[in-house]
């Protein structure tokens, strides 16, 4: 879907192109400024995949903001979020090794 953007030069952009849209952000919110950032960076490191990168960042955020209305400390959020990203990383990890190793043999294999 289409999204018009107007910049801060008044110039305006009809794209469903996420990159796009976030290198004419102009934003001064710390999390926002975060965002923009994780946008960018996928976008240059991959050059795709900034929709999902963006637009999950934007659900960790609603789910924090929820936390902090139900009386968490944003201490307590951070460590929790630390522990699931080392979590997910030991998970990702393992998958990959062994689904390196199942090509290697795939390879010796043959």
């Amino acid at each position: 879907m289409n999204k018009m953007v107007i910049n801060h030069l008044d110039k305006l952009f009809v794209t469903s192109d996420t990159a796009t849209i976030v290198n004419e952000l102009e934003v001064q919110h710390p999390a926002a400024k975060i965002l923009v950032l994780a946008g960018k960076a996928q976008h240059e490191e991959i050059g795709d995949g900034a929709n999902l990168v963006v637009s999950f960042i934007g659900e960790l955020l609603q789910s924090v903001e929820e936390l902090i209305r139900m009386g968490l400390h944003p201490s307590d959020i951070i460590i929790g979020y630390t522990k699931a990203i080392n979590k997910v990383c030991l998970f990702l990890n393992s998958r990959a090794s062994v689904l390196l190793m199942d090509e290697r043999l795939r390879i010796l294999g043959d």
